[in-house]
């Protein structure tokens, strides 16, 4: 079969939107005679190792991207739900000079995105395809005092383009013409048109983490470090992860135990928690972005990984996190269809509960747990 995918994010060792394109085309490969992928440029030094390990023949990339101008101004929070949406349509007249109606047996579009950016694939093939699409989570109306006031301005207009995007043509004729729709949630699929949303289903295999990429064995322990109890976070440094939530916990019980908060990753809030820590002189590291390799040391020498989610999707992190046996500490809402099983994880229940009655279970937790570090041995 002769198939077509594009991605606006699709790349190996990226982690998040990037590793689901990724997983997303290894997938098609390995189900067609004839795949096509267009997407951003990348190296393709990586991916060309892959396809050898893999033996795969039949997979080629078609790169195709916006000028940097334009790439620019992705770099504002305005810029990220105006890019990726112009891409999209761009990409339309790209392959409209190479390609003619319905050549491709088969077209996806591919790597986790919202349904708010649209997709004219449709128009290459007779049989389409879309997904995991995802950003159909809301944030609970009372979490937004944990934000500030940049973040819920941000969070009240990401509620309204959630509802004015099927009111979109261009929108509302992909989401018609797919005959299959992939969902991360099944928040994204009830906030899909009724007409569309029985053809959405829930795709159960949205978290796909390769041990390969990591040291899980050759760093599997984890030691009392003098008694520092030491918490960790990967991932976007964004407000509606909930690291706030984390921060004012610590800063609850600071002075109670002795911790060590190590963040890994970078985003646009970076500076939100920066200054919050500063401020109340809390014991956080920031260290940037990592390798995979790398990341398996600071999962196996943490003693607790922490995932708040306010969006309700869960994150790969959280998958890689179980697989070097760290526990998981997430809201209720965080992985509301359970994509990532339940060992491992501690929850925080957030129905009906102030913002103080979250943070005081959180703090709680970690009390519990740094003493438990502290009067059980662990094993080396």
């Amino acid at each position: 079969m002769k198939t077509i995918m594009s991605s606006y994010h699709c790349e190996p060792d990226r982690g998040s939107e990037f590793e689901t394109g990724w997983q997303e085309m290894l997938q098609l490969a390995a189900k067609c005679s004839d795949l096509t992928v267009v997407t951003r440029p990348f190296d393709l030094e990586i991916a060309e190792k892959v396809f050898r390990e893999k033996r795969i023949t039949n997979t080629t990339f078609l790169f195709f991207d916006l000028p940097e101008l334009v790439n620019e101004f992705k770099k504002t929070s305005v810029g990220k739900q105006v890019v990726p949406y112009v891409w999209e349509l761009v990409l339309f007249f790209f392959l409209l000079k190479r390609y003619s109606r319905n050549q491709f047996q088969h077209a996806h579009r591919g790597s986790v995105g919202s349904y708010r950016f649209p997709s004219l694939l449709w128009y290459f093939s007779p049989y389409f395809t879309w997904g995991p699409i995802a950003s159909g989570e809301i944030v609970p109306i009372h979490f937004l005092s944990v934000f500030s006031w940049k973040g819920r301005i941000k969070e009240v207009l990401r509620l309204v383009l959630q509802h004015t995007s099927f009111i979109d043509p261009f929108v509302l004729i992909g989401l018609y013409k797919a005959q299959k729709i992939g969902v991360a949630t099944t928040a994204t699929r009830n906030i899909l048109p009724s007409f569309i949303r029985k053809k959405a289903y829930l795709q159960s295999d949205y978290y796909v983490v390769n041990r390969s990429d990591f040291q899980v064995d050759y760093w599997n322990y984890r030691n009392k470090e003098d008694g520092v109890f030491k918490l960790l976070y990967v991932g976007r440094l964004l407000e509606w992860k909930g690291i706030m939530f984390i921060l004012k916990a610590l800063r609850q019980i600071e002075g109670k135990i002795n911790y060590e908060f190590t963040i890994i990753g970078d985003g646009p809030d970076k500076y939100v928690f920066q200054r919050y820590a500063e401020k109340y002189k809390l014991r956080v590291s920031f260290l940037g972005i990592k390798s995979r390799q790398d990341l398996s040391f600071y999962y196996a020498s943490h003693d607790l990984f922490v995932s708040m989610d306010m969006h309700g999707r869960g994150s790969f992190t959280m998958v890689e996190a179980k697989m070097h046996h760290l526990p998981v500490l997430a809201l209720d809402i965080t992985d509301p269809d359970k994509l990532t099983g339940e060992e491992l994880m501690i929850i925080i229940t957030t129905k009906q509960q102030s913002i103080k009655a979250i943070v005081n279970q959180i703090a709680h937790i970690l009390l519990e747990k740094y003493t438990e570090k502290n009067q059980v041995p662990l094993c080396q």
